[in-house]
């Protein structure tokens, strides 16, 4: 008997809208990278990036959760990001790696305060 696994879809990240049109939004994904589903993005001049938490500034702060797989290795690429008001499932974050816990407590901070909030899925 085989057995499928359906691939994650924006309902497994995105546990609460608050207003469809506003919590999500469409973006543009700084060119250079490919970004996985559910992860944390900073905002830099305008462009989601992954949070650079070696760097000073808007590209260490979360902005947004991207709300779906981007390759964006060619250029700059649009996406949906879900940028406030949601509660999203902190099991489908996606994090930069070598993040620690306390990195991550500031960047669930900042996402909170955008109206973005992650909790366990029920």
């Amino acid at each position: 008997m085989a057995i499928f696994i359906q691939p994650k879809d924006l309902g497994d990240l995105l546990l609460v809208e608050v207003a469809p049109g506003w919590t999500k939004q469409k973006a543009t994904l700084l060119g250079g990278a490919n970004y996985a589903f559910g992860q944390v993005l900073a905002k830099v001049a305008g462009k989601y990036q992954v949070l650079d938490l070696a760097a000073t500034g808007a590209a260490k702060k979360a902005a947004a959760v991207l709300g779906e797989q981007i390759g964006a290795t060619a250029g700059d690429t649009p996406g949906v990001v879900i940028a406030r008001g949601a509660v999203v499932a902190i099991n489908e974050l996606v994090w930069p790696e070598g993040i620690t816990e306390p990195q991550k407590t500031t960047a669930l901070d900042e996402l909170n305060a955008l109206g973005v909030v992650a909790r366990a899925a029920l």
